[in-house]
């Protein structure tokens, strides 16, 4: 990889300092390095476009987070543009970070079976996405997003934040994951899950934002859960796509696939059933309570 690519990371917001500023200051650091990375680009080969890609989706996750932590102490016009603008970073990227996860995801399903199945498989998937590229035009379209949304943090009111809207924040966080979790693990179907998982994930980039090694054991489960719940997706992607383009596969290489992907989607089912009931023990509010003292403390 040239250049080498950092992973993402964010400024913990300090609870002993003036609320508005530590805010305003991890979220511009934050768009700091994000414009940093995407410098990058004009040097970056193809696997360092790919980790720009991704890191900027992830990024864009993390701000919109923030946002949702924050907005019961935001005015909502400035709720709305302020996730309007992060949820844009992350748009023009979407289709070519989208076919990326589905090539690297039948790569490893794949990786048992005999290597002639394998050398027909991809090909008959990129027939399928079509040469999907990291273009400049959409990372230039991230730039000029960054710029728009530097100007939005700049200008938004923050004097009226104040902790008990956090708290309120991760209450609300941690019933809507609560709520959605009983919905999905009725049938296991994908769109439930992919919602489910979208709350889990953003707990787990809340607590980020407040905390670090200090944050409790179960956040680590939580990771582990949101990971889980996101190669589910991915494999039920995978398996919709090819499905609806049965025309480009050999059918006895769509069943080979067929029944890998089944294995694993039990596997990935019994590993979140039973992070589920580790992470679920505790009420939703007292689970909030615990992430937002031990940050105020």
């Amino acid at each position: 990889m040239q250049p080498e690519i950092e992973k993402s990371r964010q400024r913990l917001l300090e609870s002993s300092q003036p609320l508005d500023v530590e805010i305003r200051c991890s979220a511009l650091q934050l768009l700091t390095s994000m414009c940093d990375r995407l410098a990058l680009r004009a040097d970056a080969d193809t696997e360092s476009l790919n980790e720009i890609v991704h890191q900027t989706r992830v990024d864009s996750k993390r701000l919109r987070a923030l946002w949702r932590l924050l907005k019961p102490g935001l005015k909502t016009t400035d709720y709305s543009r302020l996730e309007r603008l992060s949820k844009g970073l992350a748009k023009p990227l979407a289709s070519s970070r989208d076919a990326q996860v589905m090539k690297e995801t039948l790569d490893w399903v794949s990786a048992d079976l005999p290597p002639d199945v394998r050398q027909r498989l991809l090909p008959g998937l990129v027939q399928v996405l079509g040469h999907v590229t990291v273009n400049e035009p959409a990372l230039l379209q991230v730039v000029q997003t960054l710029l728009r949304l530097e100007q939005a943090i700049v200008a938004v009111d923050l004097s009226s934040m104040s902790k008990r809207h956090l708290h309120k924040g991760l209450k609300q966080t941690c019933r809507k994951g609560s709520s959605l979790s009983h919905e999905a693990l009725q049938k296991h179907a994908m769109e439930p899950m992919h919602r489910w998982r979208k709350w889990v994930k953003l707990l787990l980039f809340q607590s980020g934002w407040l905390l670090d090694e200090t944050a409790p054991k179960w956040i680590s489960q939580v990771k582990a859960l949101g990971s889980a719940l996101g190669r589910l997706h991915d494999l039920d992607v995978l398996t919709v796509q090819m499905e609806e383009a049965r025309a480009c596969f050999w059918q006895e290489d769509l069943d080979q696939v067929s029944t890998g992907i089944k294995a694993i989607r039990l596997k990935a089912l019994a590993e979140i059933d039973t992070l589920t009931d580790e992470i679920y023990a505790k009420r939703a509010r007292k689970r909030a309570k615990q992430l937002y003292r031990r940050w105020k403390h």
